[in-house]
């Protein structure tokens, strides 16, 4: 069944309602909601209702399942999400019978029951269909449920489409929250609030407006990953090379330009040989037999070579280039500088 629970860990932590950027009354009608779930005793001895019925409805990514978990840490209840579109059972006549357990375990766990892509109850009904029967027994198992809330229950549906829901299941919702696109003004300060917990030099993006929080924040996004993607190919490293990489020819070919290094030594190492099979390295190195480092047991072994600056882009490729008997480790020379070095698989 489609259904999960809030309190599992997740990669994502829920925001506080704080950290939601909701309009002003949507705001308040969430905040009178908890108040009357707090002071929900004093409620119950008058005899007066709660609110426990709410639907969220708008355009996608703005906020509403984020907004139902909210309520879930403002009201320190867990919550136990129903996407309704892969809840829904092939065999219609069994999909009654699991929404009604997962009502009874929503109220005997004191959880919010929300239930995602409320409107595919709409989108599967269709009255031609050979189903039909099934459908309309659905949606009144549904509005039964609904009906039969206790009020000490929280239950919170979620739509993409209002428009298509059937109007007897809307009247039963005491709170219908309508989520909107953001405007230029809240997007700029939402876009504020993702650059400012990065570096200046990977902030600078083209924001897009028109979009949803979600979407805004997908934007923003791939544009600083592509910034920290393009610095990271750029940024310098040390190799420390003892083999072939040393010879100008093989350079050309693996980087196409000479590279300058220092000579450098590197203690606790030895080489040993290594028969080649894979025929593009035996196609670049000219032989079917390379060195390579081990660690070493004795402390007055010691392999020289060449130190090597290259970039992030470069050092990709020669991890491409490596052969499955390598890994890439650093160290530190004996002149005291750390480099990467390429080592058996069994050196450590």
């Amino acid at each position: 069944m489609a259904i999960h629970n809030s309190t599992l860990k997740s990669k994502n932590t829920p925001l506080t309602l704080d950290e939601l950027h909701l309009t002003e009354e949507n705001r308040s009608r969430i905040n009178q909601l908890i108040e009357e779930f707090t002071y929900i005793e004093a409620l119950n001895n008058l005899n007066i209702p709660v609110d426990n019925k709410i639907l969220l409805h708008g355009h996608t990514g703005c906020g509403k399942t984020a907004t139902a978990h909210a309520i879930g840490i403002a009201l320190n209840k867990k919550v136990i999400t129903l996407n309704l579109s892969g809840f829904v059972s092939s065999r219609l006549g069994e999909t009654g019978k699991n929404l009604s357990d997962i009502f009874k375990t929503a109220a005997n766990d004191n959880a919010i029951l929300f239930i995602d892509e409320f409107d595919f109850i709409g989108k599967i009904r269709d009255y031609d269909h050979k189903d039909s029967g099934e459908i309309k027994r659905l949606v009144n198992a549904l509005i039964q449920l609904i009906d039969n809330l206790s009020d000490t229950s929280l239950l919170i549906c979620a739509t993409n489409h209002m428009d298509i829901i059937d109007t007897a299941l809307l009247r039963r919702f005491q709170i219908k929250l309508e989520y909107q696109l953001p405007t230029k003004e809240a997007l700029d300060i939402y876009y504020d609030g993702i650059l400012s917990t990065f570096p200046k030099n990977i902030s600078n993006i083209k924001r897009s407006y028109g979009v949803s929080f979600a979407e805004a924040k997908d934007i923003a996004n791939q544009q600083i990953k592509a910034h920290v993607i393009q610095l990271e190919k750029q940024r310098k490293h040390l190799l420390f090379s003892y083999g072939s990489l040393k010879s100008k020819q093989v350079q050309l070919e693996h980087f196409g330009r000479e590279l300058k290094g220092t000579g450098d030594s590197l203690s606790g190492y030895k080489l040993t040989d290594l028969e080649i099979k894979d025929t593009t390295v035996i196609k670049i190195d000219k032989t079917d037999i390379l060195s390579i480092a081990i660690k070493s047991r004795e402390e007055t072994d010691n392999i020289e070579g060449f130190v090597f600056e290259i970039t992030g882009e470069e050092l990709v490729q020669t991890d491409r280039y490596g052969i499955s008997n390598y890994k890439r480790v650093k160290e530190t020379t004996d002149l005291g500088k750390e480099v990467w070095i390429y080592v058996a698989h069994n050196s450590y």
